[in-house]
């Protein structure tokens, strides 16, 4: 009986196996930054050698699997990819991150690239996805 333990979480350590049964991702981090409540980087289950896998945590986490290749970490979420106990498997890739960046409409320049650009309320929003740039 082999289980292990499931990674940590933005907001909440990893969850411990119990016997053969492996532990679940620990949760993420919950944010209103965009305009709206997001859960990001939840921690990925981890995997055992006879019982359950453990999922991964909220906020993104890959799910723990036992005899195949694991789940990855969402994407733009930064949660962690799930472990696996299976010979000639892998176990998953961290989910890719997100930058917010959010400013007064008044103390916004216009010089941005690579980014998507809302509003909120008096606030202009930046989000990157991937590579870009802001200039003040």
């Amino acid at each position: 009986n082999f289980a292990g333990g499931g990674g940590g979480g933005a907001g909440k350590i990893g969850n411990n196996g119990s016997g053969s049964n492996s532990g679940s991702g620990g949760s993420g981090l919950s944010s209103s930054i965009t305009g709206s409540s997001v859960t990001r980087g939840g921690g990925g289950g981890s995997s055992s050698q006879t019982g359950s896998a453990g999922g991964g945590g909220s906020g993104g986490g890959g799910n723990g699997v036992n005899t195949s290749n694991a789940g990855s970490g969402s994407a733009n979420t930064g949660g962690g990819g799930g472990g696996t106990h299976a010979h000639n498997t892998s176990g998953g890739s961290g989910g890719s991150g997100i930058v917010v960046l959010r400013m007064a409409s008044s103390d916004y320049s216009g010089t941005q690239s690579g980014g998507s650009v809302s509003t909120s309320g008096s606030d202009t929003i930046i989000t990157y996805t991937g590579s870009g740039s802001y200039t003040t």
